[in-house]
């Protein structure tokens, strides 16, 4: 899911995650979450900036291969601070259909944690509503994958579905 290190011959992270996780079948990024694109995401995210929602157009060729599109969700209280879900959003203004499958606890800021004590914290993620998964290919749609945790604590309560296969769709990749 990743450009490997010259002195990696298995990504890391996959073996990291490998350990506690079923691994997602495929991971799409828009781009490296760089300088340029780290400075975009915190303008869009923390300050509100909505025009720059453009700036991450989901291609149309890779939604077209899934059944359900579905964002990860934000907390409610994070929303009330944010004003706005800023991964609905970019979907939303895309006019890109999605079911809402998750609710999440409130946490820690992600990006304020080591990749050990993001793996230490429970999932705090939950399925709402009933529907029928069994054998549906699902796109998550994030903002940011960095250690991969939120995507995979997200397919963990999906894979006990029955579904076909479950891939992913992050705005950039840490």
């Amino acid at each position: 899911m990743k450009i490997l290190s010259e002195d990696e011959h298995e990504c890391l992270d996959c073996m990291w995650l490998s350990q506690s996780y079923k691994l997602i079948n495929q991971l799409h990024t828009l781009y490296d979450y760089q300088t340029f694109i780290k400075t975009l995401m915190h303008q869009y995210k923390f300050s509100g900036d909505l025009a720059l929602y453009e700036t991450f157009q989901i291609p149309r060729k890779i939604i077209k291969n899934y059944d359900l599109i579905v964002p990860a969700p934000i907390n409610d209280n994070k929303l009330r601070n944010r004003t706005f879900d800023h991964v609905a959003y970019v979907l939303d203004k895309q006019n890109i259909p999605y079911t809402q499958l998750f609710q999440t606890k409130e946490r820690k800021k992600q990006a304020s944690l080591s990749k050990k004590e993001r793996s230490e914290q429970n999932n705090p993620f939950k399925l709402i509503g009933e529907i029928n998964l069994e054998n549906k290919k699902i796109l998550l749609v994030d903002d940011i994958y960095t250690t991969g945790l939120t995507i995979h604590q997200m397919a963990e309560h999906l894979f006990v579905r029955k579904i076909r296969k479950v891939d992913a769709l992050t705005f950039a990749r840490g």
